[in-house]
């Protein structure tokens, strides 16, 4: 059975996601996955997920903080993006 949709995403962790909730803006999105919806690397991420959300948190703060613990090892193109 044929399906057509505007988006074909890979994967379902945090990032394959993200990527669906932004393609959907623009159109119908298909999200494909070899495990189950729930497993994913994201479960498996030892320092967690982090974000800047808190009220004294700020985008530029999480990058900063991301940077240092990266201890030199981060492209800050990467990071930023």
């Amino acid at each position: 059975m044929p399906y057509q949709s505007d988006y074909l995403v890979l994967g379902s962790g945090i990032a394959g996601l993200y990527a669906a909730l932004k393609a959907s803006e623009q159109g119908s999105v298909v999200v494909l996955t070899k495990k189950q919806r729930a497993e994913s690397n994201t479960n498996y991420a030892q320092g967690g997920i982090s974000a800047a959300i808190g009220e004294n948190d700020s985008p530029q703060a999480h990058l900063e903080d991301t940077l240092r613990a990266g201890a030199g090892l981060c492209h800050r193109d990467a990071v930023v993006h």
